[in-house]
Order: structure tokens, then C-alpha cells, then sequence
């Protein structure tokens, strides 16, 4: 006899990868809903608005390159034909010696340095050479089998340049991804680098990085400040427990937390998922959105190109691990005259900021801010505070090593999506995820 269930899928998190794969799965003709514990849809990928300031809560660009996910759904919402994309024209720099020295990650800091001497140039150059070669490239969806192994970004740095680490790798995986060197194996970082030609020709999303969950949150079911509390497998199906005392069935459910927050959710994970789960960590995120009264950016020399972004140099002992100009960024997001940075708490400071008010942040972020950003304190017009606890997935070796069984496990009736299952930070990892979580639903529920 066939069992009754209330819905087809269940959707646990209403973040980008939640929405997503119940926007595919609903596309296949399926019945699904989303259950987000918070009060609006996005997950980190929300955004706030204050008087004519757009503040993200995540820092999210998108690549030309490397993004084939992102760009396939893009253009399916039709949201590059309603100009809702825009092109980022400044380069990023590296704050090193008293300023910042732009193009970082560009190709085309083989010319300009970007704060490296003309070995680390060199050092460069040799990587991009490696990565044009069959061993030296990594596949994005099996880092794990890259020649690299598990190899940290510091120990790919001691064996390929240690200038190369200190001012590009480093800079960038500690203030894109909130990784230390030592902790993240370079596999998955070396991948979005080979994918997206470094940092170059970047977009963004000109009404704020919400604007792909918004539009997907119009085309599915999704119930908000619904907080789910157990998702079990429940025969050929699973059951979902929420926090009012409530259940729900469905043929399958699939689950797009943060890796750390799963395991407390799934009393009876599979043999070969807790390992994985356990292994992927994830590093906290603070992020602060500083208003402007007037637009200002960090220090440069005279004909140097304006910045939309920063990052910390070697030797450089500060709470911060860079910063994004948003007025240079896109200037949509902000009232005309005025302008927007957002400071990065450094992933080695983060735990001594977290639990302190809003008030005692600030005053540490503009006071630590002024020694890269004159006059940061005087322009001061406003702030918001944005902490994630599990903010941002590192690539430990352990889940590298675990993640090839992880994702070869048959398909059954609890999937999960998410950036984790990538091992690394990105709207992309995100949305290929939630790809690959609905072909494995549909495959469950076609037995």
C-alpha cells in the first residue's frame, strides 16, 4: 500500500542553495516547500536597506568565468536582461607599507606588483604557468582529486613560494573566506582561482546580493520564522519535527544548513554522512557596514586607481582582514554624495569581538579602520553589525579527504545542499550544490 505523505520535498533553509533546489525540484513537477527558521528568505546572502544604503550581510561577487551554475539560473530568472547585474571597474589592493597597492589577483599584477617584489611576481607566474598543465589543475567538483592532495595553503606556500602565500594567497582566502592557511588545504581556493582567471572582470548584484533569493522566493512555498528542530528518515520518506510541537511527512527532505548546525539536527545520520558533517568546519564571520557622509576609501597614491576592495598585507597585526568599498563597488547601493565601506573582522581576531555590543564593535572598528581609511571616524554616519557563528565553510584536509565517499553515497530519502559540500564560500558552490541535491532527490523518488 502506498504511504500518504504530506508534501513531495521538505526544504530545510531558505538560504540560496534551500531555494534553489526547491526552485528545480518544483520545476520538475514536484510539491515543495521551504521551512526558514528566520523572518525573511536569503540565508547569508541577505541584505538590509537604510535610508537609501543597501548593506549585504555576505560579500558576494560573481565571476564571467568559473560560474557556470550562477550564470545558468541568472539567465534563466532573466535577471541579466533586467540589468540587474553590474560590472565592478576598480581592482582590489593589498595594504602593505602605509597604503594599499592595487590589482591584486589581477593578471594584471605581473606588471604592477601589487605589493610584491619581482620575486614573488615570479612566484606568481610560475603558479599560472602550473595551472595551465593537467597536474596542476583542479577540477571544482572533485578538489579531492587534484594532485595537490590535502595539501594546506601554507603548505603550498612553502613549496611554491612563500611571497606567493603571504601576499596573495593568504590576503585574499583570509578576507574572501575567512580561512587561515593552515587550517584550509589549497585544492578548493587553487580551483576558483584556475576558474575564474583570478580577480578580474567581477559583477555584483546592483539592488544588493538578496536579489536571486528574492526572486526565487516568489516562485516557491516558503514559510518563514518556521524553525525546524529534527528531520528523520521515516521508512521511504522523512518526517520533520518543528519547534511548536508540530510535524510534517514528506517522500524527502532535503537539508541546507551550515555543516556544524546538521548533525544536531539528524538523531540518525548515515553511516559515511557524520564523518563528512564532523570534518567540515566552518569559520565565524563579522562583518561591519560603516555609512558614510561623504565617500572615502583607503589610503593610495596619487594616480593610482580607485579601490573597490582591500586586503591585509604580510606583518600587518590588525583586527581586520580588509574591507569593501561599496560606493566604488557599485554606486547604485548608495545615496548620491554619500558613501559605504564594509570593515572585516580578521578570522584570528573574530572570537575576541564576537559577543561584545554593537556600541564596543563599532568603536574597535573605526578606531582600528582610521589607520587605512583617513577620516573614517569623522565621516561616520551610521553602522550595522552582521555576525554568523558558522558563517563561512573552510576546506579542512579531513573533509577533503572524506568528501569523494560523502558525495559517492547512494541517494536517499535526507539530501543536503550547500557551499560545504565544496568546500568553499561562494554563492556558486551554493547553487551547484542545490543542482546536484535535486537530481539526487528526483532519482529517490523516481524507485
Amino acid at each position: 500500500m502506498e504511504t500518504v505523505t504530506d508534501i513531495d520535498v521538505a526544504v530545510v533553509g531558505g538560504g540560496i542553495a534551500g531555494l534553489t533546489t526547491a526552485y528545480r525540484l518544483s520545476r520538475r513537477g514536484h510539491r515543495v516547500e521551504v521551512f526558514e527558521a528566520a523572518d525573511e528568505p536569503g540565508g547569508r546572502m541577505r541584505s538590509s536597506r537604510v535610508d537609501g544604503w543597501t548593506m549585504d550581510t555576505g560579500a558576494e561577487t560573481i565571476s564571467p568565468y568559473g560560474y557556470p551554475a550562477t550564470w545558468e539560473l541568472i539567465k534563466e530568472l532573466g535577471l541579466e536582461q533586467a540589468g540587474a547585474l553590474h560590472r565592478i571597474r576598480h581592482p582590489v589592493g593589498l595594504w602593505r607599507g602605509g597604503r594599499t597597492h592595487p590589482w591584486v589577483g589581477h593578471p594584471r599584477s605581473l606588471l604592477a606588483g601589487a605589493g610584491m617584489t619581482a620575486r614573488g611576481r615570479v612566484q606568481l607566474l610560475r603558479m599560472m604557468l602550473a595551472s595551465a598543465t593537467r597536474s596542476g589543475r583542479v577540477d571544482p567538483d572533485r578538489p579531492e582529486d587534484s594532485g595537490f592532495g590535502t595539501r594546506t595553503l601554507a603548505q603550498y606556500g612553502a613549496e611554491h613560494g612563500r611571497e606567493l602565500l603571504d601576499n596573495l594567497l593568504a590576503p585574499v582566502s583570509s578576507a574572501a573566506f575567512g580561512w587561515l592557511p593552515e587550517r584550509s588545504s589549497a585544492a578548493p581556493m587553487l580551483a576558483i582561482m584556475q576558474g575564474t582567471h583570478g580577480i578580474y572582470r567581477w559583477q555584483t548584484y546592483r539592488d544588493g546580493q538578496d536579489t536571486m533569493a528574492r526572486i526565487l522566493a516568489q516562485h516557491v512555498k516558503v514559510h518563514l520564522s518556521r524553525t525546524v528542530t529534527a528531520v528523520e528518515r521515516d521508512g521511504r520518506g522523512a518526517r520533520l519535527a518543528f519547534a511548536d510541537g508540530t510535524g510534517l511527512t514528506a517522500r524527502a527532505a532535503v537539508v541546507t544548513l551550515p555543516s556544524p548546525e546538521i548533525p544536531a539536527l539528524r538523531p540518525d545520520l548515515e553511516e559515511g554522512e557524520r564523518e563528512f558533517l564532523e570534518a567540515s568546519t566552518f569559520t565565524t564571520m563579522i562583518r561591519v557596514c560603516v555609512r558614510l557622509d561623504r565617500p572615502l576609501e583607503p589610503r593610495r597614491t596619487a594616480g593610482q586607481p580607485r579601490l573597490y576592495a582591500f586586503v591585509m598585507g604580510p606583518g600587518e597585526d590588525s583586527l581586520l582582514s580588509g574591507g569593501t568599498v561599496e560606493h566604488n563597488k557599485c554606486p547604485a547601493r548608495v545615496p548620491y554624495g554619500k558613501g559605504l565601506v564594509t570593515l572585516l573582522i580578521s578570522p584570528r581576531r573574530a572570537a575576541e569581538v564576537y559577543d561584545l555590543p554593537d556600541g564596543q564593535v563599532i568603536d574597535r572598528v573605526l578606531d582600528e579602520g582610521e589607520r587605512f581609511i583617513d577620516g573614517l571616524r569623522a565621516a561616520y554616519a551610521g553602522h550595522e553589525v552582521v555576525r554568523w557563528r558558522n558563517g563561512l565553510p573552510e576546506a579542512p584536509p579531513a573533509a577533503l579527504a572524506l568528501r569523494k565517499a560523502f558525495v559517492g553515497r547512494a541517494p536517499g530519502p535526507v539530501e543536503y545542499a550547500g557551499d560545504w559540500i565544496y568546500l568553499r564560500p561562494s554563492s556558486e558552490a551554493a547553487i551547484a550544490s542545490s543542482r546536484r541535491a535535486a537530481s539526487r532527490v528526483a532519482a529517490w523518488l523516481a524507485r
